[in-house]
């Protein structure tokens, strides 16, 4: 019983620690409402607000969203299919930046050959 109410007390107090620690990385640097965001989510997975691991995947995904939004919606369907892969480590997807290098984002396919094929179809009159 003894142990559980120290551990609990040692959670409460890392928790503590890191809101507090929170506080502080606020005060002394000017973030973005979005920035802001993440850093809660990112300390309130468990993680120091001076790990700054959660400003580059915002900074990445920013990036991405910019080379990204010149593209048609089948054109960035294209660049997710083709840049997914899978990590057989962790038995999960993930986005594969290598393969993105492999890509020329300013030549993809436009797709619009395969819109016109689609409404090109003939109708089939149906007996009914």
């Amino acid at each position: 019983m003894c142990t559980l109410i120290f551990l609990d007390m040692k959670k409460k107090s890392k928790y503590r620690i890191r809101k507090n620690e929170l506080r502080k990385f606020e005060k002394e640097n000017k973030l973005t409402k979005k920035e802001k965001e993440r850093l809660h989510m990112w300390v309130d997975a468990g993680h120091s607000a001076y790990d700054l691991q959660w400003l580059y995947q915002l900074r990445e995904e920013e990036e991405f969203d910019e080379l990204l939004s010149g593209l048609t919606d089948a054109q960035v369907n294209y660049v997710y299919s083709y840049c997914m892969n899978w990590d057989p480590i962790m038995e999960e997807p993930f986005f594969d930046y290598n393969r993105l290098d492999e890509l020329d984002l300013e030549n993809l396919p436009t797709f619009e050959e395969e819109v016109d094929k689609e409404e090109e179809e003939p109708e089939i009159d149906l007996p009914f």
